[in-house]
């Protein structure tokens, strides 16, 4: 029965990762669309980031494969070649000048309500437990209420932005208080893998974070879910600075 759990558990990652890849690239040409471009240009564009993003999904599946990332005598190099260039990489796109005509044309109810993934995030991360491969900690049994930012995105998607609603300051209390909970889970993950950092000593550890397929939740799906934060954050202070330019120019013609 432990053997089930982990064999669902992992299957669970890779076809929950391929997904929210999946959504994803219907999300980034979707939104080329709405920016105007032609479809022409946007199908182009789309490819690109669909073949960033598929090299990086097959990046990460031979750093785990090869038994790299979950190589903890050399820590932390064998888990930063994973962790920061999607870091990085959202940070630039999320502040660049030339992505802000982008991320302020994401569909901001959309933004929210891919959250939900992480509601089988979690269910798996508990499968993991059961199969006695992770510590307890690290479910909602445990220290990760993570779960919480899952349930809570369709019904803040409806609450901020259904019907003719568009409240972006509830928005920006969600995304901080989900920002909140998955650093929690995070720093409860570093804390707990076999490295001279480890605080949490409860058998197993965490240590199967860094094998194939588990590992592309560190590598994919907590990237996705800062990057939906980061870029619902980006686009309301986005326009909020176009409301105040707005404002500040009737008041100068009237």
């Amino acid at each position: 029965m432990k053997a089930d759990y982990l064999t669902q558990a992992q299957a669970g990652f890779a076809i929950l990762t391929l997904l929210c890849l999946l959504l994803s690239i219907v999300g980034v040409h979707r939104t080329f669309l709405r920016m105007g471009l032609s479809p022409e240009t946007a199908a182009k564009r789309t490819r690109t980031v669909a073949a960033l993003l598929v090299g990086w999904l097959a990046f990460t599946s031979i750093l785990a494969w090869s038994g790299f990332m979950a190589n903890f005598s050399v820590a932390p190099l064998n888990m930063m070649p994973a962790l920061l260039p999607p870091l990085v990489v959202v940070l630039v796109v999320t502040f660049h000048g030339g992505t802000q005509r982008f991320i302020r044309h994401l569909p901001a109810k959309g933004l929210l309500n891919l959250q939900a993934f992480r509601i089988p995030v979690e269910v798996f991360l508990w499968w993991l437990f059961l199969a006695q491969a992770l510590p307890e900690r690290m479910t909602f049994e445990g220290q990760n209420w993570d779960v919480l930012s899952g349930i809570a995105g369709p019904v803040f998607a409806l609450l901020c932005y259904g019907g003719t609603r568009y409240n972006q300051k509830l928005a920006t209390f969600y995304n901080l208080a989900g920002l909140a909970l998955l650093l929690n889970i995070v720093a409860t993950g570093m804390l707990s893998l076999p490295t001279p950092f480890r605080v949490f000593f409860e058998a197993p550890g965490s240590g199967i974070m860094a094998t194939f397929p588990v590992m592309f939740l560190p590598t994919f799906l907590v990237p996705l879910a800062y990057t939906l934060h980061f870029f619902s954050l980006r686009k309301a202070a986005l326009e909020r600075k176009e409301a105040r330019v707005h404002q500040k120019q009737r008041t100068v013609t009237a």
